[in-house]
């Protein structure tokens, strides 16, 4: 039997958002590809960007066949979000990443483990004709329940909120808050010495 969800914002209703969600009225059209197994993920930040933003779809799939809607995206105007070693770094004050930023209508995400988000890189060559983006600086990560092997890891709703911030002086704020909010909820009925992990 499966468990009773908030029908809104698809969380149990004892960790339900809905009050605490936001709206961000955000430019840049921003397109989370989604591996499958991620969509499961009770601590998936990926959702929260759909009911906050009112520029965001997330499409399930892992290849090629899955993101057929790719080859209908302007390749002059979409980034996207991944550290590739030859990847423009939004955080630059270069006066050709200035320009990219402006110029900018799309940004696709990929949202998955490393291991996962690398496996649809592989399996998806369009996405090797647009430019890679990333960070020189990575913000303090504030996703505080759910593990990363790497330091320079951000959950996907940090990494797009640090996105907007750059590209178009979104504040990020809004969407922190709510992040803590899932950090808070996800983490309330934990004994002190587990929660304690997740808060360091």
């Amino acid at each position: 039997m499966s468990r009773a969800l908030c029908p809104h914002c698809q969380f149990s209703p004892l960790t339900c958002l809905c009050d605490d969600l936001v709206t961000v009225n955000n430019k840049l059209k921003i397109i989370i590809l989604q591996h499958p197994s991620e969509a499961k993920v009770t601590k998936n930040t990926a959702k929260l960007l759909n009911l906050c933003l009112s520029q965001c779809n997330i499409i399930h799939g892992e290849s090629q066949d899955d993101f057929q809607f790719l080859t209908d995206l302007p390749i002059a105007t979409t980034a996207l979000l991944y550290p590739n070693d030859d990847a423009i770094f939004l955080d630059s004050k270069d006066e050709k990443v200035n320009e990219l930023k402006t110029q900018l209508t799309h940004l696709i995400v990929l949202d998955g483990t490393w291991k996962k988000a690398f496996k649809i890189m592989q399996l998806t060559p369009r996405l090797h004709d647009f430019v890679s983006v990333s960070f020189q600086s990575i913000p303090t990560n504030r996703y505080h329940i759910r593990k990363a092997p790497r330091v320079d890891s951000l959950s996907t709703l940090e990494a797009v909120a640090h996105s907007l911030m750059l590209v178009e002086q979104q504040d990020p704020n809004p969407l922190y808050t709510v992040l803590d909010a899932l950090n808070h909820k996800q983490t309330q009925f934990m004994p002190a010495h587990v929660k304690a992990r997740y808060n360091k």
